[in-house]
């Protein structure tokens, strides 16, 4: 949970913990990474030999339609999934459902005035006009029938979307190309520089490594999001031509 593009819960679980010092936060992100590192590389080659057992000796972008129908195990295998993504999907909803209510929150106390952001440990106002600014802001807080409204509103956009899209491979080629590179890479690796430049510590040798990874996985979103959009929308248009395989011997070198 707080490694790859899991990073975000890298900070909440920093502050659950009792002794949160900077070795045992290392020590915790490298187990963690390495960890799920070696389950990753053990299910990847594990799931390109079972290339072999299959008749056409491929695999396909989900592993699970590469069995049979009546196998057992994998019954139980489809059945577990199932769960987990009735029982995760709903939750994924939060954050989104949060953001929209805090952005209209947000736009809402703009337009009326309210300023209820206070940084510093002691407030500036007095009680009485702390407590006007809390009625205020309560007063156009979201109650539980907006919550209720977005959160299906954002679960069934997200179902619509979903039943639309025609394979798994079609996620993983737009999404792994260039969300994932930039939530993975790009953000990471800006934020750091930005945050050294705010401190003001001077560690050439951090700041030239991340310019080095920025100038490598920048043009490597880019060209791996065009041949991913080649490869859902064009495939059989530029299939024999000079400019798909252009495209795909870049992203070959670049890999």
């Amino acid at each position: 949970i707080s490694c790859f593009v899991c990073h975000y819960n890298i900070h909440p679980v920093h502050n659950d913990l009792q002794r949160p010092s900077k070795k045992r936060v290392s020590t915790w992100l490298r187990w963690t990474t390495w960890s799920a590192t070696s389950y990753y590389m053990v299910m990847g080659i594990s799931g390109s030999l079972y290339a072999a057992c299959t008749p056409d000796g491929t695999i396909k972008g989900n592993v699970l339609l590469s069995f049979d129908d009546d196998d057992p195990l994998l019954f139980v295998g489809r059945m577990c999934l199932a769960l987990t993504i009735t029982l995760a999907f709903p939750m994924l909803t939060i954050p989104a459902r949060d953001i929209v209510l805090r952005s209209i929150q947000k736009q809402l106390e703009n337009e009326e005035g309210i300023t209820s952001d206070n940084d510093l440990e002691e407030p500036l106002l007095d009680g009485q006009e702390t407590d006007e600014v809390e009625e205020q802001v309560g007063r156009i807080s979201p109650s539980f029938l907006h919550r209720l409204s977005v959160a299906i509103v954002v679960f069934w956009s997200g179902a619509a979307v979903a039943c639309c899209v025609s394979s798994i491979d079609v996620v993983w080629d737009l999404l792994g190309s260039s969300l994932s590179i930039l939530m993975s890479y790009l953000i990471p690796f800006g934020s750091y520089l930005v945050l050294k430049n705010c401190s003001g510590e001077n560690n050439t040798f951090s700041r030239a490594l991340c310019w080095m990874l920025l100038g490598y996985y920048s043009p490597l979103m880019f060209v791996s999001t065009g041949n991913a959009i080649l490869n859902v929308f064009y495939a059989q248009e530029l299939k024999d031509e000079e400019t798909y395989g252009m495209l795909t011997n870049i992203l070959a070198f670049l890999h």
